[in-house]
């Protein structure tokens, strides 16, 4: 199968027109100029590239967006542990996860690292929804054993090794310290092997930081809590982190973490500005996600946007020196920068051998050195005409 598009390989570059051929599942060869044969999908005036990868999305709170006027805890109480008590029935879980899989697919998210709920209702849900829709995937079930709803709370934790999916694989997910007792840290630790991912949140809003300080004060600082249980690693992302001390920084720095910038749910809930100036310093390994549902946006150039905008204001009223990434870089942080965050090799790039997860677009302006800041400040789903899906080509409006 070939696509005719300009090739948008490198973001700091115009994209010159050109052809991919698809092989089993995979890029099999780029060419420039036109097509050696009638196309299947795609024209001169197309535009291809990577699909996106969101690094932090919560599958059960979909449709939860946009409940405003509430902090972190407030906003965990009165929305979204009663939405997650809705997964105890396995056809809400399966038909809410249906619906966040084809959502993410409309809007160009062919890849994420995300949570379920405590519930193993949600572990079949994401398998069926897997088959219908084969993303690249790291799905966990989230644990949690205090300050939450008794319907959330010591639920059996699913197996880890399931019936081979070859792109869905499941994470350790402890909700956040304050949900989470000493006890299940340990058993959080102890269920972590080689290749396992453990996804979690860290210094999201002030007041969730002091009641990890009350819940566990012998921990000089809220990492620690995690580091004494041997749950910070490379395969560890810590979504949020916008309250972190030096130390912290330092902490996660040394271990390899992943940090997941979440810009668009901190501004929502009123958490704070992350301080990519700290993150930079340090050395840290970043990511970004849009944290639905207290992110009100699905698409990951809006949460590009949303990055930029977000150092813009540190910049204007904060730290008159903090840098402010370009358009070009948080594009390569939604593609290829997400994608090796999550050690999905050969995902989020245009390349012989990169996996065939791609968009075609047809934006409404001309291309040109400008197409990237166009493309992050203007995103609509609908520059989206086709998705080509683990090699399979997919018409947006049939989904």
């Amino acid at each position: 199968m070939i696509l005719q598009g300009r090739l948008l390989v490198d973001p700091c570059q115009v994209p010159v027109p050109g052809w991919i051929r698809l092989g089993e599942r995979r890029i099999a060869q780029i060419g420039a100029g036109d097509p050696p044969e009638t196309p299947a999908a795609g024209d001169e005036n197309s535009l291809i590239c990577p699909g996106f990868i969101d690094a932090h999305i919560h599958l059960p709170q979909f449709d939860s967006m946009g409940c405003d006027g509430m902090g972190l805890l407030q906003w965990l109480g009165e929305i979204i542990f009663p939405a997650e008590t809705r997964w105890l029935d396995q056809e809400t879980a399966c038909a809410q996860t249906r619906d966040a899989y084809r959502r993410m697919v409309r809007a160009g998210t062919l890849g994420y690292a995300g949570y379920l709920t405590s519930h193993v209702q949600g572990i079949t849900a994401v398998e069926e929804a897997a088959d219908r829709l084969p993303l690249r995937a790291i799905a966990g079930q989230v644990l949690m054993d205090r300050n939450a709803p008794g319907t959330l709370l010591e639920q059996p934790p699913a197996a880890l090794q399931r019936a081979p999916r070859r792109r869905l694989s499941f994470s350790v997910n402890p909700r956040f310290a304050v949900s989470c007792s000493d006890e299940l840290l340990a058993s959080a630790a102890a269920r972590l092997s080689g290749d396992t991912f453990l996804q979690t949140h860290l210094a999201e809003s002030k007041r969730e930081c002091e009641l990890v300080a009350e819940l566990f004060p012998d921990d000089p600082h809220y990492a620690a809590v995690y580091d004494r249980h041997h749950l910070l690693s490379d395969r560890t992302l810590l979504a949020h982190c916008v309250h972190l001390s030096d130390d912290e920084w330092a902490l996660i720095a040394g271990r390899r973490c992943v940090v997941v910038h979440c810009p668009t749910a901190n501004t929502f809930l009123s958490s704070g500005l992350f301080d990519l100036d700290a993150a930079r310093a340090h050395g840290v390994r970043l990511a970004i996600g849009s944290d639905v549902a207290a992110g009100s946006e699905i698409d990951m150039p809006r949460i590009g946007r949303a990055m930029i905008e977000v150092a813009k204001m540190r910049a204007m009223s904060l730290q008159p020196a903090a840098y402010v990434p370009t358009p070009q870089e948080v594009w390569k942080l939604i593609t290829c920068g997400n994608a090796d965050a999550l050690g999905f090799s050969g995902a989020g790039r245009l390349e012989v051998g990169a996996d065939a997860d791609l968009l075609l677009l047809k934006p409404r302006f001309e291309i040109d050195k400008h197409l990237i800041s166009r493309l992050i400040y203007t995103w609509r789903d609908d520059y989206i005409t086709h998705c080509v899906l683990d090699g399979q080509l997919i018409d947006r409006r049939e989904l």
